[in-house]
């Protein structure tokens, strides 16, 4: 026999499974809703970004000074607020700007650069939200440069190109409460988006890990010896999704130290120069120090907790399936609607409340960044709810899962072909 009717053998006996063919219904249709959902939160992000209003705290009031800020004023359309100070300007506006005393100076000084503090509120881990905000002070200083350098021309009277007045921001983050640098920020939500994602896969390979050992074991005929033991069907679905459990730390071990390493090196600072003070700063000393002890807790248990969620919801796919094919067919989707869900978490830019507590701890994979943010700001209502329904869903889904394996369908699978007709005796 050829090579060819080989594989035509093989691709129809994929195609002609209804599992397969589910399975990318399922994957399109989810896909389809995750891509709309981002779509709308990036044009979101967007929109709250060309709207929001900056506060400016004037400790330099001299006439050029006023020049200067009019003129960007009129730029961006009156978006422009002068606050008393930095605290009452972050409780009325996501963005404050400090004008310090010597602007003018340093701005009329041939030579010298003008230096400002910016101050950025951040309530949200979706980094296309968190970055049109952040880059909003970047915009607000160029313009200052340009602004700068057109009065003073107009002034002189002489061309504006011929003016290069440096403007440097020196932006601070406050994300949930907690001051972060620019450097400590991207830190952040590197930590945030990696851990949602990566934790999303190690789900939903855990859920395939259980589903296929659970089916093969069928197949082999080995299950049917496992059930006629005399051991309680409860103690085979909590040892198999066990197993499956301690696979898939040991699979996230290698992932969390892979996205360790990564972090320390895309965080390095080079050594300074001599008589240079170093401004680096250690990825540890940001996890327990900004995030904090407690948090992180509280994140590895998320974890764990996830972990059983989708060992158990794999036991009973394989449980249920005739073979390790169809088994490997419905956990396929599963995988990628884990990762969907962290994909819409971190891009959509959902707030951290009660709504979203509950989302987290029914669907679970975005628990771990749920709970970590509630923990930050003492949103305890929020913690509460998110950790009390996961523990709620994990206990159900692991109630059906013993079930399933108390009666016959575990040993007869669900068949999704079409039913043959019995011939006639």
């Amino acid at each position: 026999m050829t090579l060819e009717p080989l594989v035509v053998r093989e691709v129809k006996a994929f195609i002609k499974n209804p599992a397969f063919i589910l399975s990318i219904v399922l994957i399109i249709a989810f896909y389809g809703l995750i891509g709309k959902m981002v779509s709308t939160g990036i044009q979101t992000a967007v929109e709250q970004t060309m709207g929001i209003h900056i506060g400016v705290v004037l400790r330099d009031s001299s006439n050029f000074t006023m020049s200067v800020l009019s003129l960007v004023n009129q730029t961006i359309g009156g978006r422009l607020k002068i606050v008393d100070s930095v605290d009452s300007g972050l409780r009325s506006y996501d963005v404050v700007l400090v004008i310090p005393q010597n602007f003018s100076t340093r701005a009329l000084e041939p030579g010298m650069s003008i230096q400002l503090e910016a101050y950025v509120k951040i309530d949200s881990i979706s980094p296309v939200v968190s970055g049109a905000k952040a880059g909003l002070a970047s915009t607000i200083g160029d313009l200052i440069r340009k602004s700068v350098s057109l009065i003073i021309a107009v002034e002189w009277n002489i061309d504006p190109s011929l003016i290069d007045k440096p403007v440097l921001v020196n932006s601070t983050i406050q994300v949930y409460g907690k001051s972060m640098s620019i450097e400590e920020y991207s830190a952040f939500t590197s930590f945030m988006s990696f851990m949602q994602l990566m934790i999303a896969i190690i789900m939903g390979i855990n859920a395939m890990y259980a589903s296929q050992f659970t089916a093969i074991e069928k197949v082999e005929k080995a299950f049917e010896m496992l059930l006629a033991q005399p051991i309680p069907r409860r103690n085979i679905v909590l040892a198999k999704i066990i197993g499956s459990i301690i696979s898939s730390l040991i699979m996230g071990g290698a992932y969390f130290a892979g996205m360790l390493l990564v972090l320390m090196g895309a965080t390095s600072t080079p050594p300074p120069a001599q008589g240079v003070q170093s401004v680096g700063f250690n990825p540890g000393e940001l996890l327990y120090g900004k995030i904090g002890f407690n948090s992180l807790l509280i994140f590895v248990g998320s974890i764990v907790l996830g972990l059983m969620y989708s060992g158990a919801l794999g036991v009973i796919l394989g449980s249920i399936v005739s073979d390790e094919r169809i088994a490997g067919a419905f956990t396929a989707p599963i995988l990628f609607i884990f990762v969907g869900i962290a994909y819409a978490l971190v891009f959509v830019g959902l707030p951290i409340n009660t709504i979203t507590g509950v989302i987290a701890g029914l669907t679970i994979a975005p628990l771990p960044a749920v709970v970590v943010v509630s923990s930050m700001t003492s949103k305890l209502e929020v913690l509460a709810v998110s950790i009390s329904l996961a523990l709620l869903s994990t206990v159900m889904i692991i109630i059906l899962a013993e079930h399933i394996f108390n009666r016959d369908i575990v040993i007869l699978g669900v068949r999704l072909g079409r039913f043959k007709r019995r011939e006639k005796s």
